[in-house]
């Protein structure tokens, strides 16, 4: 990532520094492990800008603006590693989805090596490698500094008790990639024409970490994890959080912006972009093809062939439509309850925006982004991003978020240079992505106008949906229990199958025979109809749920909802509350009047 000459140039630092005179930096980062084999330890962490860092990306980004389907606090990554280019690093460090990123790049021995052993294993290598993504890349690629990483492993610790990988692909945007996405946008807003020196001149990617300092840069590199953009930062040599205009910024700053040019909303809508809440979404042979894959169902295909050699016909069919019937289920629920949250989440309609020169312009509401001032129709909306209040008074309908129908008054945003923004402390004078305007009221001829602030994935209802699309992980003992006891059964199987092979071999039986018995002793401990079983009573007590009006986003969840004895209604509590509050209050009153 390049930064223009607006920026300030951190001075050159050679690359050999005697560990005795290490100065301390300001953001107080710490280095505990390297690329090279040496022992952990603490050191402080000093800032490195590479002289020659090649400003070019080889690769070709077909899409910049739609966020990978597979897998969105200026201090977002640490470096860990005591070296000038680290290869481990953290992720949003101190904070609750704190996450360890390593860099990775292919290699070609490797990857030789790796699919030979695939081959000879006819493909089952592979499955298994398919299960545990984070192996496959362990045995294709050789690690490396994040700086020069192809790809990156994400690694989520829940609480010390649950380790989540997601492998991500790193991207290069660029400038000269982007030159048709501006001219594009440029004939369709201001239908005008740019020349393409013009372009080069004027498009520059426009990076935000925090404090409302957007970098200028030629060319950035990203990855994006749990819809979540991280993008490299040459100034810290770390991958940081793309952040909205809504950290550690001066309140006073808001009132002093005035609309951006159109140049500007295009350069951060290529970093930040579209104004939409992304839901993965796959289609039906992409799900079918998963499911089978699952290792349940793969066990119950390996059973269903053996049974088969056996002349277990009517069993083995049985299983076998049980298990048909089981995935078709799983993958219709899935793609139904993919197209209903999409449907949730869809952003259709047009704002009101103001440019740079005070006036007011209709566009979608896709195209805005963080530093766009928009102006509220005295009619009411739907707000599709989060903003900040400068002018005039609103009265919202926040129950989408809150669950509260008691509608809220929002006024502006005080401008106190001392006072920095909290979204918390200034709830009152924030406008959330998702709640409904209900009435504005102004002043005069004065127009009702916010700041944008947060866009996308990164506004309160985006991070609503992502806490629906990646819940945290629950430690139900029944389940574990019932893990354990699997284990206990296949522990028993494998020592069944190894007795078997070997008494089998010492009285000289066929080896086909052999196989068969040995194999099938297997599917006898272990049953391979349970996953279907249980597939199969989920969807019915999906069912019945459904006809009670009761939805449920979590059919895991339905195998142990027996063993619950207690629930609990926070918002039943709530109006308790209120209720006792209010009677206290009239009894209170009474009881002056009556003295």
């Amino acid at each position: 990532m390049h930064y223009v000459a607006t920026e300030s140039v951190q001075p050159k630092k050679s690359d050999k520094v005697p560990s005795n005179k290490i100065k301390k930096v300001e953001n107080n980062n710490t280095l505990v492990n390297g690329c090279s084999k040496t022992s952990a330890r603490s050191v402080p962490l000093l800032k490195y800008n590479r002289p020659d860092q090649d400003g070019d990306s080889e690769e070709n980004i077909t899409s910049v603006l739609e966020p990978n389907v597979d897998e969105i606090y200026s201090k977002d990554s640490e470096r860990l590693v005591d070296d000038s280019k680290p290869c481990i690093g953290l992720l949003n460090p101190d904070q609750e989805d704190q996450m360890k990123v390593c860099g990775y790049r292919r290699s070609l021995m490797r990857t030789g090596f790796c699919w030979a052993c695939i081959f000879l294993t006819g493909g089952l290598l592979r499955l298994v490698l398919h299960w545990w993504r984070h192996l496959y890349l362990y045995a294709t690629c050789s690690q490396c500094s994040l700086e020069e990483a192809e790809q990156v492993l994400v690694t989520e610790d829940y609480q010390g008790k649950h380790k989540m990988y997601h492998v991500k692909q790193i991207q290069v945007l660029t400038s000269s990639n982007l030159k048709t996405l501006l001219e594009k946008e440029q004939q369709s807003i201001e239908r005008t024409h740019i020349e393409c020196d013009h372009v080069e001149n004027v498009l520059q990617l426009s990076v935000h970490f925090t404090s409302a300092q957007f970098k200028k840069c030629s060319s950035i590199r990203i990855f994006r994890c749990k819809q979540l953009v991280y993008a490299w930062n040459n100034n810290t040599n770390r991958f940081q959080r793309i952040n909205g205009l809504d950290l550690n910024i001066p309140c006073s700053y808001y009132h002093q912006q005035r609309g951006l040019p159109v140049h500007e909303q295009i350069s951060r809508r290529i970093v930040f972009g579209d104004n939409e809440i992304t839901v993965p979404l796959r289609d039906f042979k992409t799900l079918l093809f998963l499911e089978v894959l699952n290792p349940f169902y793969v066990f119950q295909l390996f059973s269903v062939i053996l049974w088969f050699t056996y002349d277990y016909y009517y069993y083995a069919c049985v299983i076998l439509l049980m298990s048909v019937f089981g995935i078709t289920v799983s993958v219709l629920q899935t793609k139904k309850n993919q197209d209903v949250l999409q449907k949730t989440v869809y952003n259709t309609g047009n704002a009101w925006v103001v440019d740079h020169k005070g006036l007011s312009k209709e566009l979608p509401t896709r195209a805005i982004v963080p530093g766009d001032i928009i102006e509220i129709p005295s009619s009411g909306c739907t707000l599709h991003c989060d903003a900040i209040l400068i002018s005039g008074n609103c009265i919202l309908d926040e129950s989408m978020l809150t669950g509260e129908s008691v509608p809220v008054t929002k006024t502006p945003l005080p401008s106190k240079r001392d006072m920095i923004f909290d979204k918390t402390e200034h709830a009152r004078h924030t406008l959330f992505c998702g709640t409904k305007v209900i009435q504005t009221r102004y002043i005069g001829s004065k127009k009702v106008l916010a700041f944008v602030i947060n866009t996308g994935n990164i506004t309160a209802k985006g991070e609503l949906i992502r806490s629906i699309l990646y819940p945290p992980p629950v430690d139900y003992k029944f389940e574990q229990d019932s893990y354990k006891f699997i284990q206990f059964l296949a522990i028993i199987a494998c020592v069944g199958f190894i007795y078997t092979l070997v008494t089998k071999i010492l009285r000289g039986t066929d080896p086909v025979k052999i196989a068969v018995e040995s194999l099938d002793l297997i599917t006898i401990v272990v049953p391979p109809a349970l996953p279907a079983a249980m597939t199969v009573g989920r969807f019915y007590a999906q069912k019945r749920l459904k006809t009670s009006e009761i939805f449920c986003i979590s059919p895991r969840s339905i195998n142990v909802a027996g063993s619950i004895n207690c629930c609990c209604f926070d918002k039943i509590l709530k109006y308790s509350i209120l209720r006792e509050r209010r009677e206290r209050a009239i009894l209170a009153v009474t009881k002056k009047v009556s003295a």
